[in-house]
């Protein structure tokens, strides 16, 4: 005889809890986009009808999920701030390992938000960022403000740089090595940069490209950045350059033929760049701050959106694309972990990669922040705190 327990199965006490934990993890796996209420139901383990019960609209739980994240991460610093610099670093280090899927979800999803809820994380940034700076110019009373602006932001940089991939590392050696990473950029000396001596002037548009194709890729690039590919349409890329919906047809079949072009062109870019940079050079340390100056005056022209690009958008080409683009990244980082591997043999492969990770987290965030109108050489500026991430010094 079978006996079945027809008591209900309880409902966990932590279910929304769950329920944001499990939506951070679709969101950063699958995109913001790609991700259903039932897939994140299903990984909850209820049914779709019981997640609306908590949340009207996946765009709800996207708010939700990215508010709670940011509560989680100032309770931590809370916590830490009273040790100082040393402590608060180490906390937020401890965080991102504790949560990978947090930070590239912000990067990423952030511009999907409602208004309400998209200034509301932006605040919330803006005072994390501005806990670290205090307890940075505490550390550093030598930084005027904009200094202690740049380096915090590239301080979090650094330290959520475990959310845009997925190398693996024992803990607590993972940790020690973020905060090791951090420790050096909280180090960095920008002053030799100089100052502008006068308030930034507002940015020249520059030269457009003759050819219409390119201008159209040109054009394309930061509306896909800005809106997100779905919300781009072939007429409003058109009515960039003041030309019809049909005259862009011409040039591309479709937009994802568009947002592909685009992505193969920055992957291709980075590659010649770095190409020609190590053929200019004749020890690993050399060929890696020159790529790494290269790097940043390309990020900082486009601001960083090809990066942001390849993160966000690039679910939306086929596979075949997908595969290219990914096999070229892979490779890409390979060859910056050659070169640092060269120039710090006492690394082992899982820390390079990881700190050569760091190092472009920080080159792919910054730009895309108001951080260097005080600067007159903003390359340079970027470049001393991507040394500074790795570790190798100023070259001599």
């Amino acid at each position: 005889m079978t006996i079945t327990n027809s008591r209900p199965t309880r409902r966990p006490r932590n279910r929304k809890e769950l329920i944001l934990a499990a939506a951070m993890d679709c969101f950063q796996r699958s995109g913001y986009q790609a991700t259903g209420m039932e897939d994140i139901a299903s990984a909850v383990g209820i049914t779709a009808g019981a997640l609306y019960r908590h949340f009207r609209s996946k765009q709800e739980l996207l708010g939700a999920a990215l508010l709670d994240s940011t509560d989680r991460l100032m309770a931590v610093m809370t916590a830490a701030e009273q040790g100082g610099l040393a402590p608060l670093m180490q906390a937020i280090a401890s965080f991102s390992l504790d949560h990978r899927s947090y930070a590239v979800v912000w990067d990423r999803e952030t511009r999907l938000l409602s208004a309400e809820h998209q200034a509301e994380v932006q605040q919330r940034h803006g005072r994390i960022a501005a806990m670290l700076g205090e307890a940075l110019r505490a550390e550093r009373p030598d930084l005027d403000s904009d200094d202690v602006l740049l380096l915090s932001w590239a301080l979090l940089a650094v330290l959520a740089s475990p959310s845009y991939h997925h190398t693996e590392l024992g803990r607590p050696r993972f940790d020690d090595l973020l905060y090791g990473l951090a420790k050096s950029v909280a180090g960095a000396r920008l002053s030799v940069t100089g100052r502008t001596g006068a308030p930034p002037a507002a940015a020249e548009p520059g030269l457009a490209p003759v050819s219409r194709r390119e201008a159209l890729l040109a054009a394309a690039t930061p509306l896909f950045a800005e809106r997100g590919f779905q919300s781009v349409s072939m007429e409003d890329v058109g009515a960039a350059l003041g030309i019809s919906r049909l005259a862009v047809y011409h040039h591309f079949p479709g937009k994802a033929d568009l947002l592909a072009a685009a992505l193969h062109r920055a992957s291709e870019a980075k590659w010649a760049t770095l190409v020609s940079d190590l053929a200019q050079s004749s020890t690993p340390p050399e060929g890696l701050r020159r790529a790494l100056r290269s790097y940043a005056e390309s990020a900082l022209v486009d601001h960083g959106t090809g990066m942001l690009l390849l993160v966000s958008e690039i679910a939306h080409l086929s596979a075949a694309d997908q595969e290219v683009l990914h096999r070229s990244q892979v490779d890409y980082v390979a060859e910056w972990v050659a070169l640092l591997l060269g120039s710090r043999p006492e690394l082992g492969q899982a820390e390079a990669r990881i700190t050569v990770h760091a190092v472009f987290t920080v080159l792919n965030l910054l730009p895309r922040l108001p951080l260097f109108a005080h600067l007159g050489d903003p390359a340079a500026a970027l470049t001393k705190v991507g040394l500074s991430v790795l570790q190798l010094g100023s070259a001599s």
